[in-house]
């Protein structure tokens, strides 16, 4: 063992290593590979290491493993060579894998590379290195390798990849700002040819990441993360204070990219680069015409910083006014950037008064104006209009924004004579007009008789493995539950061949990852089915992981990947049991109806699109099992009743359900309103208490307080649960406050042992929470009560939140407009969270909610509430609120705006300290 080699490397000595490597003989070097190759670089036996700092220890670990990484591939002579110095290693969980040293070409240590390569060039082999280094599919080359090696003539130039692999700074704590700077300032061609076209190739910049910096005082995360734009802020600030002169054509090329459909993020960091890069008053007079274009981007953010470069050109005498008063209406419906809109309505002003306009028709769009809620912005257009488009038909231009119109310019635009329209003379105290625009807004908003279409049961087997595709693609109960359905009724039918039938499906469900939900119980469905077993199969995930570690060993790594993915799906499956119950009970049911050769038809199999079904064919099914001495699975009968039309039962349908005899016939006659006794039954509970919330949603039912379910919620009383600020005492014994909402949320049951076996029956939510993905098929199994699956997809936080709970605060809630379901109790609360979320799409979908629920005539009282309260108790942020007050409402939402409001301020008396915009939100009740 070379001591020596060993002492470089556990110093992270590069020049050293190269020193000692570059005198080996030729039995030396395969000596030395031979015996570090088996070395861990993280162990102090191997590499013994000084005190460390606990802080620098992951740092110093990087540093040895780089450092071996080196001192191997510096013993590399030729080709032949570079198998000996792959390393073999064992994973976190024990497997072996094989390590290439030439993961150094990710790192940053580029220069001791170049001068090992100056001294021993790899002409004769680099080319066998970069096949799996640097490929189509898989860049493992850092932006200085990769440029080293362009210039080297063994990489040809590729610009956008050249671009993304600078910029995307994706290796946590790989990357330094001042090596970077030094590398690039030392290579300027590196410079103009691949930084400075970050003004159209879009790279990800804006994703967190972590890296080395010299400046202390820069603005991280908890975790030391920060954007990549902050990167390369840093970077270029270095480059100046290195002498490096960024071309002035840069700030032309800047603001051309404002006109990218890229992200808002990143549009804002090319405003910040130009604001940091102070464009001339010369250099923006000539890019007028692109400042003028950008106003039609729409980004608020980007308006405002182009609009201020206008406002600072615009008394030069080669402004081109024209060109602005032409493009400027493109933005009159930017959001939240009343000052840049102001500012633009003041450079109108100041030409008008010059020269007044000449053409009429510009009011048109000067009048859009008004639907931004910014009273001084309103006014300065209402004084614009009286002053130079007072001609004959104003008032009608003016009429369709009446209710936006707030104080002075309300006044003013009152002020016109009425012989100067020949609109109707209650225009002025807006009520024709006005009550048109409302009765629009509401019939916009207000959801459309739905006419329920028939679902078209497949009528041979070749129908029904066809629609195996439609659930693969649609994952709704109108395929899934369908296609059950079908392969029951018509297995007489179906093919001897029907396993190879099954395959491709098999494998187009294998060729994604769909974690939990109902695609890897479908997969678990089709697997059982095809291997002709009588149950679901039972997956033994720990076994398969050890099949999996043995043929890694055995260096048989296709093999090992190959079964890598079914058991990945096999985990999926045993945690969907969980999450879908109700399904994977459906799977047994199959099963063992083919095994039994029974085709009676499962109870909940959907009549109607998208997932409801008629009481008339849920009764005939019934006496379907009746007449065959057969009971009905009880958890599918439960949720055929969650899915039943009940409130248009046809009286053949009550004459049959007459008939009944099991003992489940008393629940389903109450149901159809044929009796209203509730006879109570132990065995029958949960289709009891299904049915009574779902018939009566308000009602208190006395009868469930002696049972065992009285303590679940919606059994005895409706579904209601408490929120608010909650103390909590955390590992490090800090104590602190958060806010709570108590509802059968996927937090709650971190034990299984915990959670009552109940609640996988009732309207308190069946099963574990879901993905938001998940939540049409979740939702189709209790449409008339979604309330406590709403519940349970509320986001925990007022800011911050991740994808998941962008998805969980949208996809749910566009389900329940899609098909028009209604929210009751508590369901509201995720109405209001969403209404308050800090992603406009979901505050939209929210609004429209809300706007057709005022329309039906909707008791919305604990909407109110909740609204009142969150806002008052300061969690979430009273702006959002304004927002939706500010909104061109008609005046039954206004008048719901304005009770909110009046809650709160009763409520926000009762708290110690007033929320951030108080004043804001109290001046609407004005």
């Amino acid at each position: 063992m070379n001591q020596a080699l060993i002492t470089a490397i556990a110093e992270g000595d590069f020049s050293a290593i190269l020193n000692i490597t570059s005198q080996l003989t030729d039995s030396e070097r395969y000596e030395t590979i031979a015996a570090i190759r088996v070395l861990d670089p993280y162990s102090k036996k191997d590499f013994p290491r000084k005190d460390i700092a606990a802080k620098d220890i992951y740092h110093h670990n990087h540093l040895v493993s780089q450092a071996l990484n080196y001192a191997l591939i510096t013993m590399v002579r030729e080709e032949s060579d570079i198998p000996k110095v792959i390393m073999d290693r064992k994973g976190y969980q024990g497997h072996p894998y094989k390590e290439n040293p030439y993961v150094i070409f990710r790192s940053r240590y580029i220069l001791p590379v170049i001068k090992y390569y100056e001294q021993f060039p790899p002409d004769t082999y680099i080319k066998k290195i970069l096949e799996d280094r640097y490929t189509k599919e898989y860049n493992g080359l850092s932006f200085g390798f990769q440029w080293y090696f362009y210039k080297k003539g063994w990489i040809p130039f590729d610009e956008e990849r050249f671009v993304r692999n600078l910029l995307e700074v994706d290796q946590m704590d790989n990357r330094s700002v001042t090596a970077d700077a030094q590398f690039l300032f030392q290579y300027p061609e590196a410079i103009e040819k691949v930084l400075l076209q970050l003004y159209r190739i879009e790279a990800k910049v804006l994703d967190l990441s972590k890296w080395e910096s010299d400046d202390t005082l820069r603005k991280t995360n908890y975790l030391g993360s920060a954007k990549v734009t902050t990167y390369w802020d840093d970077v270029f600030e270095l480059l100046v204070h290195y002498g490096y002169q960024i071309p002035r054509s840069f700030v032309g090329q800047l603001l051309e990219s404002l006109l990218n459909q890229w992200k808002k993020p990143h549009l804002d960091w090319h405003c910040r680069l130009l604001k940091w890069l102070a464009p001339t008053q010369e250099e923006l007079l000539a890019h007028q015409q692109t400042l003028f274009a950008v106003l039609g981007t729409g980004v608020g953010s980007v308006v405002k910083t182009v609009m201020e470069y206008i406002v600072s050109i615009a008394n030069a005498p080669q402004f081109d006014f024209e060109s602005f008063m032409q493009q400027f209406p493109l933005a009159f419906t930017v959001e939240k950037q009343p000052k840049a809109l102001f500012q633009g309505v003041e450079i109108l002003a100041k030409e008008f008064k010059k020269h007044p306009p000449t053409d009429v028709s510009y009011r048109e769009q000067l009048a859009v104006l008004f639907t931004q809620p910014d009273v001084k912005l309103q006014e300065a257009v209402a004084e614009l209009l009286t002053t130079y488009f007072n001609q004959e038909g104003l008032p009608e231009v003016i009429a369709p924004y009446r209710d936006y119109l707030k104080g002075k310019a309300q006044d003013l635009l009152a002020t016109l004579s009425p012989s100067e329209s020949s609109a109707p003379s209650d225009l002025s105290d807006r009520s024709a007009s006005s009550e048109n625009s409302k009765t629009a807004c509401a019939a916009r908003s207000a959801c459309a008789a739905r006419t329920l279409t028939p679902i078209i049961y497949p009528l041979t087997p070749n129908e029904t493995l066809f629609l195996l595709g439609d659930c693969i693609r649609e994952k709704t109960a109108a395929t899934i539950d369908v296609f059950f359905d079908a392969l029951v009724r018509l297995q007489d039918q179906i093919p001897a061949d029907y396993a190879e039938q099954v395959k491709p499906y098999l494998k187009q469900l294998l060729a994604r990852e769909w974690f939990v939900g109902t695609m890897p119980l479908l997969y678990h469905f089709l697997d059982s089915w095809s291997s002709q077993s009588p149950t679901p199969l039972v997956y033994d995930t720990d076994k398969e992981w050890k099949e999996i570690q043995k043929l890694y060993k055995e260096d048989k790594y296709t093999q090992a990947d190959k079964l890598d993915k079914p058991r990945v799906m096999h985990i999926a499956a045993n945690q969907a049991q969980q999450t879908f119950p109700y399904l994977f009970n459906k799977i047994a049911r199959t099963l063992q109806k083919l095994k039994e050769k029974d085709t009676l038809p499962f109870l909940s199999t959907p009549t109607h699109e998208p997932f409801y079904i008629e009481a008339e064919v849920l009764v005939d099914k019934l006496l379907q099992y009746e007449a065959q001495g057969k009971a009905p699975d009880f958890d599918d009968l439960i949720v055929a009743c969650n899915r039943l039309l009940f409130w248009e039962v046809s009286a053949a349908a009550k004459e049959k359900a007459q008939q009944l005899k099991g003992d489940y016939a008393p629940a389903i006659q109450y149901y159809l309103g044929l009796t209203d006794k509730i006879q109570l039954n132990e065995a029958l509970l949960p289709l009891w208490t299904q049915i009574t919330r779902l018939k009566q949603p308000d009602e208190e039912f006395k009868v469930f307080e002696n049972t065992q379910a009285k303590n679940i919620l919606s059994v005895v009383k409706p579904f209601y649960i408490r929120y608010g600020w909650e103390k909590r005492t955390y590992a490090n014994g800090e104590v602190g406050e958060e806010f709570t909402y108590h509802c059968n949320h996927y937090y709650k049951y971190g034990k299984d042992k915990s959670r009552p076996t109940l609640y996988n029956y009732y309207n308190a939510n069946e099963g574990k929470c879901i993905s938001a993905q998940e939540a049409e098929y979740k939702l189709s199994l209790n449409p008339h009560y979604p309330d406590a699956i709403l519940c349970a997809h509320i986001a925990l936080w007022a800011t911050m939140n991740e994808a998941d709970q962008v998805r969980d605060m949208t996809l749910p809630l566009e389900a329940v407009l899609r098909y028009d379901l209604r929210v009751r109790h508590s369901g509201w609360l995720y109405i209001g969270a969403c209404l308050l979320f800090e992603k406009r799409p979901s505050r939209d979908l929210a609004y429209e909610y809300i706007c057709q629920a005022i329309a039906r005539g909707e008791d919305l009282t604990h909407l109110k509430t909740y609204l009142a309260n969150v806002l008052a108790w300061d969690y979430l942020p009273i702006p959002r609120f304004i927002e939706f007050l500010d909104r061109p409402n008609p005046p039954a939402v206004k008048a719901f705006g304005k009770e909110v409001v009046q809650l709160y301020l009763e409520e926000v008396k009762k708290q110690d300290k007033l929320p951030r915009n108080h004043k804001k939100l109290a001046a609407f009740n004005d």
